[in-house]
């Protein structure tokens, strides 16, 4: 007989950036993995998609969850998680969700929106999991059952991110990092007016950016009206293997997470944790999830929202203390260690499939 299947539910070709919700899906060892989907497989996915199903080419679902022993369906987006939720309640599947940033938000006029669209999935689905406690209590201002809400925070792949002591090179560029997709809630803008006050008493230090997004062309302007056009790179996307070669050059991470004017929030951003394994001072904001992984001047500098002043202040704390650095770096690394290793993460993740499929039973 097939051993227990967990169906994962992607509504769309996920990006060469999300790589963290693949190893979701691929690295479980208690549950065999399906994927369903709503798009053909044209070979054209940057991951390999594996038992993939169209979700058109499935006649009759009832009869094929039961010849693939599904026990449970995982949406990795509250919005994906609406487009299933019928086939689940009409087969009685119970449907995991799992809460990602912009629809978990209750802020703005996203908690309208999301309490309007969630009405059925929190009466229906069965269990819930933000990817921070931040995002737990925000599905509780939406109206979501606290009982069925889970944090399982998102796991890296340490290997890929080895840990190497850093410090402020006396010659030549210093060179301060930022990954994010360039849309608003990453605060690019603030980032790059930060980035002119570090730069006006540190002439060394130069900015790379890494992300592709509608908020490119603003950002591109900024630098030219700031007259940072020399000292400011925006560099595209780029997978994770690039992404921890630029780690690998860089002096220091920054990325200046804020409240979007829609209401669009963070989890925890995974270039975080990806830069605190590998050694990088960090310096980010006090938004969302992130107090939960940074712990200011013990793990990293958090810097309020929206703040250039104090982002400023944060980078220069490093570059002018580099002699605190390595007991930063060292502590940061051993909280991605304790708490944001990914084979850690997915046998947590399997040990809640467990509990609801015990309590389903």
């Amino acid at each position: 007989m097939i051993r227990k299947t967990i169906a994962h539910f992607i509504h769309e070709k996920m990006k060469i950036n999300q790589r963290f919700i693949y190893n979701q899906m691929v690295h479980l060892k208690k549950y065999r993995p399906i994927m369903i989907g709503s798009f053909a497989d044209d070979g054209s996915h940057p991951f390999p998609l594996i038992n993939y199903y169209h979700l058109n080419d499935i006649d009759n679902f009832g009869r094929f969850a039961k010849e693939q022993n599904i026990v449970a369906i995982h949406a990795h987006h509250g919005k994906h998680a609406v487009e299933i939720l019928p086939l689940c309640i009409a087969h009685r599947i119970p449907l995991v969700v799992s809460i990602r940033g912009r629809d978990g938000s209750a802020k703005h006029q996203s908690l309208r929106r999301n309490q309007k669209r969630y009405s059925l999935l929190k009466q229906h689905g069965a269990l819930f999991l933000p990817v921070c406690r931040y995002l737990a209590n925000e599905l509780i201002t939406l109206g979501f059952p606290p009982k069925k809400i889970h944090v399982l925070y998102g796991g890296i792949e340490l290997d890929l991110f080895p840990y190497r002591e850093r410090t402020i090179p006396e010659n030549g560029d210093i060179i301060i990092l930022s990954i994010g997709r360039l849309v608003e809630k990453k605060g690019f803008l603030t980032l790059v007016r930060a980035f002119r006050h570090v730069h006006a008493k540190h002439p060394r230090c130069r900015l790379r950016i890494i992300g592709s997004g509608k908020e490119e062309e603003n950002i591109r302007r900024l630098v030219k009206e700031l007259g940072l056009d020399p000292f400011v790179n925006l560099l595209g996307a780029m997978d994770a293997a690039s992404i921890a070669r630029e780690m690998e050059h860089a002096h220091l991470f920054c990325l200046a997470s804020e409240t979007a004017s829609d209401g669009d929030i963070e989890g925890i951003p995974n270039v975080l944790k990806e830069a605190m394994a590998s050694g990088l001072p960090v310096v980010s904001t006090n938004h969302a999830g992130i107090p939960e992984l940074i712990e200011h001047k013990r793990t990293g500098y958090l810097a309020p929202e929206k703040d250039d002043h104090e982002l400023a202040n944060g980078i220069r704390f490093f570059l002018e203390h580099p002699e605190q650095i390595p007991a930063f770096t060292k502590r940061a690394r051993k909280v991605i260690e304790q708490q944001f290793d990914v084979a850690k993460q997915i046998k947590e993740q399997e040990r809640l499939y467990d509990w609801l499929t015990k309590k389903n039973r």
